[in-house]
This record gives C-alpha cells, sequence and structure tokens, in this order.
C-alpha cells in the first residue's frame, strides 16, 4: 500500500508542479549544460553496453543515442557475420554482407564468422564463390576469433589454403565444422594451419564420407605446438585424423575431451592426452546419426 501512495503522491506533484528543489534546478538549467548520455564517462557506458549483448534490438537503439553509445555499441551490434546459401551459382551473392561492413567501416568489428549451407552436395561455400572482391572483403577480417562452417568442402580449399584462411591463422582460437567434406589426413592439414586453437569442435555424420575424387595433399603443415585447450567430437569415427596430426605435431595436449560416438578415437585420445587431460564427457554409444 505504501508504495502504491508514493506513486500517487509522485503523481499528484507532478501535475500541481511541486517538483524538489534539486528537480527543479536540473530543469532550469540551460539546454546545454543538461547532463546527457554522451557526458557519460566511457567506462560506464562500456559496462551499460556490456549487459545488454544478448539484446540485439535494445543495442541498435543505444547506438542511435549518441556518438560515444554508438561507437561502444556497434562492435557488438556486428561482432557475429552469418554467411548462407543453397546453390553454387548464387554463391558469389551469399558473401554480400561482407561488402556492406566494408563499405560501412564495420568489418574490423567481426569476430565469429558462422557458414550456414545446405546439403553437402550443393555447398556454395566453395574456392568458385570467391570473386576478387569477395576474396578481398574476406581477406579484410583480419580479427576473427571464431569460425563455424557447415558443409566445408576442405578437400576444394585444401590446394591453397593460405589464399584463403591465412589471415586467420595468428588470432583463430575456436572452430567448429559440421559435416565437413574431406579425407582424414587433409582434415588433421587443415586444423594445424591455425596454430592457436583452444577449442576444436567436430561433427562427421555418416550420411556423408570423405571425398574419394581429390588425393591426400602431400605438403608438409605449417609448424605448430601441440593441440590443445578444448575437443568435442561427435560421431566421429576417423583416428587416422589424430594418429596423422600426433605425427606432424609430435603429440597432443587437450585438457578436456567431450566424445560422443567416437569408440574407435577414444582410446588414442585418452593415451595421446593422459598427461595433460583435466575434464572428460563420453558417450560411447555406436554413431546413430543418419540412421
Amino acid at each position: 500500500m505504501a508504495t502504491v501512495w508514493r506513486r500517487g503522491k509522485t503523481k499528484v506533484n507532478h501535475i500541481l508542479g511541486n517538483t524538489p528543489p534539486e528537480t527543479r534546478e536540473a530543469c532550469e538549467m540551460p539546454y546545454l549544460m543538461r547532463p546527457f548520455p554522451s557526458q557519460f564517462p566511457y567506462d560506464i557506458v562500456e559496462m551499460v553496453i556490456a549487459y545488454l549483448t544478448r539484446y540485439p534490438s535494445t543495442l541498435k537503439a543505444c547506438s542511435l543515442t549518441c556518438r560515444s553509445w554508438y561507437t561502444v555499441a556497434v562492435p557488438h551490434l556486428y561482432r557475429t557475420v552469418t554467411l548462407t546459401g543453397d546453390r553454387p551459382e548464387i554463391g558469389r551473392s551469399r558473401l554480400e554482407p561482407l561488402s556492406k561492413l566494408h563499405g560501412l567501416g564495420l568489418i574490423s568489428s567481426v569476430r565469429e564468422i558462422r557458414v550456414k549451407e545446405g546439403p553437402v552436395w550443393n555447398s556454395w561455400f566453395v574456392p568458385q564463390a570467391f570473386g576478387p572482391l569477395d576474396l578481398r572483403y574476406f581477406s579484410a577480417l583480419e580479427n576473427i576469433h571464431t569460425l563455424r562452417v557447415e558443409h566445408m568442402q576442405i578437400d576444394q580449399f585444401i590446394r591453397s589454403i593460405g589464399h584463403y584462411f591465412k589471415h586467420f591463422s595468428p588470432t583463430l582460437r575456436s572452430i567448429g565444422l559440421y559435416d565437413p567434406w574431406c579425407t582424414p589426413r587433409q582434415l588433421s592439414h587443415f586444423l594445424t594451419f591455425f596454430p592457436n586453437l583452444d577449442d576444436t569442435e567436430i561433427m562427421i555424420s555418416d550420411t556423408y564420407g570423405p571425398s574419394t575424387t581429390t588425393p591426400d595433399t602431400e605438403r608438409v603443415p605449417f609448424p605448430v605446438q601441440k593441440p590443445r585447450g578444448r575437443l568435442a567430437l561427435y560421431y566421429f569415427t576417423w583416428a587416422e585424423t589424430w594418429t596423422h596430426m600426433i605425427t606432424l605435431c609430435g603429440g597432443l595436449q587437450f585438457r578436456h575431451l567431450d566424445l560422443r560416438g567416437v569408440v574407435s578415437c577414444a582410446p588414442l585420445l585418452f593415451e595421446a592426452c593422459a598427461e595433460t587431460l583435466e575434464t572428460l564427457r563420453i558417450d560411447a554409444r555406436e554413431n546413430t546419426v543418419g540412421k
């Protein structure tokens, strides 16, 4: 009841103009002297915006408040970019978001790239999709920490991997590959191209198999440290990927393993990571995807 009374009293005072002295002083201040959001300390603005990163509509409203709020909010709005497509013949149009970000000067704000595709046999994310301008904008993504790709045709990128992904190598920390199209050795070669990975997630459904038309690359991978951090494998049966990677890198140092349907790989990974393993989540049931 007290709360209702206070609200009613406030409304009456507002109607009658009975405002407190400090409120009247603020209202009587010259317009240019009144406090605005832009006058808040930059650290305070950053703290406020940090609480809104999960609410894009609110972030957009904040970015329209003033210049200082725009500067803080915009990097969060464009932190993740999703590229989608379903047919190779329209692949180039799927990269249009990058050209728009480049035109607005926001491409340096992107930290995560997600590539969503249709069926693997109708993949659009292939080297042929990158025209000269597309590759220019893609190469300008120099601050990427996370890469998530569905049905990536690694076998088509592997011969010129540096041409497309060299700028990701120093900064990439997390990678997710879902039903990649490649051989086990091509997969290990691709992973070793990113020496700073702390989070690796791979799912291979038995619905799709590795490519048999493109031979394994014989190139020596870039020298890298032993793979570390977290490894999540779902329905992954390619033990050859890890035996090849152990040979290339001199071992594995994963601290966290999340394994599901990987009976054939589990003993090898346990032995390789025996000295560094801290947490283990395992579901030993056989692969049931696609059955």
